[in-house]
């Protein structure tokens, strides 16, 4: 138990450690409910990055953990089987080009469960979306106008969902409908509700 911790906590694999620490206590608040899957699909520099690796358009955190893990097991390994092989002298250079090579093997195996998780989710999005159209939403941001956001009831915490309205800006808080939705930008256009006619 010494050893492992030894070598998790100390150069070149402390950084994964952190990483991977971090991580996991993200995809068990999203278990929990305290987050959600955080998917990259907005506008900006992190969503970004992702279009520029191929890592756009999925759920985040079972990428993010195929990557960290990967990257971690492989540094660890290499750390403790490796390194001790090294003369001293260049330890510190090859600590780096295991580093460097596990952020490779990271992030090879992470584009390697996004594409079967950007199918599914792309399919299951298509439909999930469609059936929202008609649904009742609350508006969550400050105002909205050409953009904002609106939360759907779901007996959780609820969807939160990118939105805008044709009409005179609306305010956090309004009762709204959605009326379209469009796919290449993932934004619905929502009208204030009726309560008059609402069910």
């Amino acid at each position: 138990m010494t050893e492992f911790l030894h070598v998790a906590l100390s150069f070149p694999t402390a950084p994964w450690t952190a990483l991977l620490t971090l991580i996991v206590a993200a995809a068990l608040l999203a278990l929990l409910g305290a987050v959600d899957g955080i998917s990259g699909g907005g506008e900006g520099l992190l969503d970004s990055l992702l279009v520029r690796v191929g890592l756009n358009g999925v759920p985040l955190l079972p990428v993010a953990l195929a990557l960290t893990l990967t990257g971690w097991l492989s540094c660890y390994l290499g750390q403790l089987l490796l390194l001790p092989l090294m003369a001293p002298a260049w330890r510190g250079v090859a600590a780096v080009a295991l580093l460097l090579g596990s952020a490779a093997l990271g992030a090879l195996a992470a584009r390697t469960v996004a594409a079967p998780l950007r199918r599914l989710a792309q399919g299951q999005d298509a439909l999930a979306r469609a059936q929202l159209l008609g649904r009742v939403a609350v508006v969550e941001s400050g105002t909205l106008g050409t953009s904002g956001r609106v939360s759907v009831p779901d007996g959780g915490a609820g969807l939160l969902l990118d939105a805008r309205t044709d009409g005179e800006p609306l305010r956090r808080g309004e009762r709204v409908i959605l009326v379209e939705h469009d796919p290449a930008s993932h934004i619905f256009t929502v009208r204030r509700a009726d309560l008059t006619t609402e069910s």
